[in-house]
């Protein structure tokens, strides 16, 4: 039978080799998380300097910006940098920061509150595609539309039924986007794209829900939350509506925008006066 200093001396050994294992997991944990914060203190020294200059301004640097901005912001900005899902870059005017600073934060780690999101990419890449952008606004002038957003204010307020589901500087519906400051963060061209056909692109918070339940309602609005057991929904008069999905007989999120499509009731000079008035609309 083993003796009590024996068994005591081997709790100790055992002790001693749990607390040596626990110490190298702890220095184990230590070293990749200071490998992160090294990682992360290389850009946010940069992220932090005030006006820092772009130190990548070379041909070869716009160049190569521009091989960066074709693969990974062409998507939402064009392949000309002239807008569609995301802003025109090709005016040299940016709402949240001109300065190469700021364009370098923006690219790196996104825009908060918009659809702006951060690309990854070493400093030097980043630094890149801001020469690259502020290359496409040289010699460019602010964008002259056809239109008159005067007229295109009037016709927004009386044709369509546009402010029963979108608003204006606090004003208006909630079933649509809110377009205080659409003027910013979309092109003309998307512009009119989203006015003739709407349900091209419709943004994640705007997805269109319609259900049917056991007694016979039928539902429809915009999907606001779902889970494994409900579903609520903003409906057409703009109540916010819970259903449990057993009570419900189906649920279709169908992919199409509630707006429906002005082709054919907004063209030729009224649509171009409407466009103008939605990008001229630019709340701070």
């Amino acid at each position: 039978m083993m003796s009590t200093h024996c068994r005591q001396g081997r709790r100790r050994q055992s002790r001693r080799r749990g607390s040596q294992y626990g110490s190298l997991l702890v220095w184990s944990a230590l070293a990749i998380v200071g490998s992160g914060a090294a990682l992360a203190q290389d850009h946010s020294l940069t992220l932090q300097a005030v006006d820092t200059v772009n130190p990548f301004t070379s041909d070869e640097d716009v160049a190569a910006g521009a091989r960066v901005f074709r693969t990974s912001c062409a998507l939402c900005h064009g392949g000309d940098a002239k807008g569609g899902l995301g802003p025109d870059l090709t005016r040299g005017v940016f709402r949240h920061g001109s300065s190469d600073s700021a364009l370098f934060r923006n690219v790196l780690v996104g825009i908060p509150g918009t659809d702006m999101t951060g690309v990854y990419r070493p400093d030097t890449e980043a630094w890149q595609v801001v020469a690259y952008v502020r290359s496409l606004s040289v010699g460019q002038e602010e964008v002259a539309l056809p239109g008159d957003p005067v007229r295109g204010r009037r016709l927004y307020q009386s044709r369509g039924s546009c402010p029963d589901c979108h608003r204006v500087d606090g004003r208006g519906g909630r079933l649509g986007p809110d377009l205080s400051d659409v003027g910013w963060s979309r092109s003309p061209k998307h512009l009119e794209a989203s006015i003739l056909r709407p349900s091209e692109f419709v943004a994640p918070d705007y997805r269109a829900v319609r259900l049917s339940t056991t007694d016979g309602r039928v539902v429809q609005g915009v999907l606001r939350n779902e889970d494994t057991y409900s579903v609520q929904l903003l409906d057409e008069n703009e109540n916010l509506r819970a259903f449990m999905k057993s009570d419900l007989e189906s649920l279709e999120k169908p992919e199409e925008s509630l707006m429906p499509p002005f082709e054919g009731f907004f063209r030729g000079r009224e649509l171009q006066d409407l466009v103008a008035y939605l990008y001229s609309l630019r709340a701070d």
